[in-house]
């Protein structure tokens, strides 16, 4: 229970001050009626009950469910397992962002048809499990960051050089998009959990990274697809 209370303060203290300080700018500076207040006022309270709740949610079970499976992952099972379950469950995360969908409505609406929402999930999704993927193949090798980063950003470079303009936006946007509040917290702990699973890796060292390499990939992917599409 004082997790569970730890946590809900914390929730409410990152989105109480925003709420507020939305009301009062539009209160006392812009001096512009709410058009539809009760139904702001519900809004603003689901939202808030809906991040404590899915905070709660994910300390209490998708963040120990994340790095239980990365420290038994490495032990039972052999790379290629390893690899392939690091990249399904990059890509599953992925089609489960709530954010994800809004933005490939909006690439489709914007493109005319062009790119269709699903091919936008799916590309955007590959990206993610192919940077998932690297990152756990960067944690087992012990490959240091900027050997893998280095490359893989002059890489993306040189897409965004050769990728037409009305693309370069819409795959910058995409990396950030998924790296969202159910993509960071697993990949995250699972990242950790493998490391702390293999002997001679720190946590801290070589658990992190993998969320540059899910920024980058996808990014790639989409530059790719521009390429592709000639937009």
């Amino acid at each position: 229970m004082k997790e569970v209370y730890q946590t809900t303060i914390e929730s409410l203290a990152g989105v109480l001050p925003i709420v507020l300080f939305l009301l009062a700018f539009n209160r006392f500076i812009l001096r512009s009626p709410l058009e539809n207040p009760k139904e702001n006022i519900t809004g603003i309270v689901l939202a808030v009950v809906g991040l404590v709740l899915f905070s709660n949610g994910l300390r209490m079970g998708l963040l120990p469910l994340g790095e239980t499976v990365g420290l038994n992952l490495p032990k039972e099972s052999p790379l290629w397992l390893v690899l392939v379950f690091s990249f399904i469950l990059g890509f599953g995360v992925t089609m489960a962002e709530p954010s994800m969908q809004s933005l490939a409505g909006q690439v489709e609406q914007l493109t005319a048809g062009v790119l269709k929402k699903p091919v936008v999930m799916t590309t955007v999704a590959m990206g993610i499990g192919a940077g998932t993927t690297l990152g756990v193949l960067k944690i087992i090798l012990q490959i240091p960051n900027y050997k893998i980063m280095l490359p893989a950003l002059g890489f993306l470079a040189f897409l965004a050089w050769r990728a037409p303009l009305a693309i370069t936006g819409v795959a910058f946007d995409a990396s950030g998009v998924t790296t969202g509040p159910v993509t960071v917290p697993l990949v995250v702990a699972l990242g950790v959990g493998i490391a702390t699973a293999l002997g001679g890796r720190d946590p801290l060292i070589d658990g992190f990274g993998i969320i540059a390499l899910c920024l980058v990939c996808p990014t790639a992917f989409m530059l790719l697809l521009g390429i592709l599409y000639k937009l």
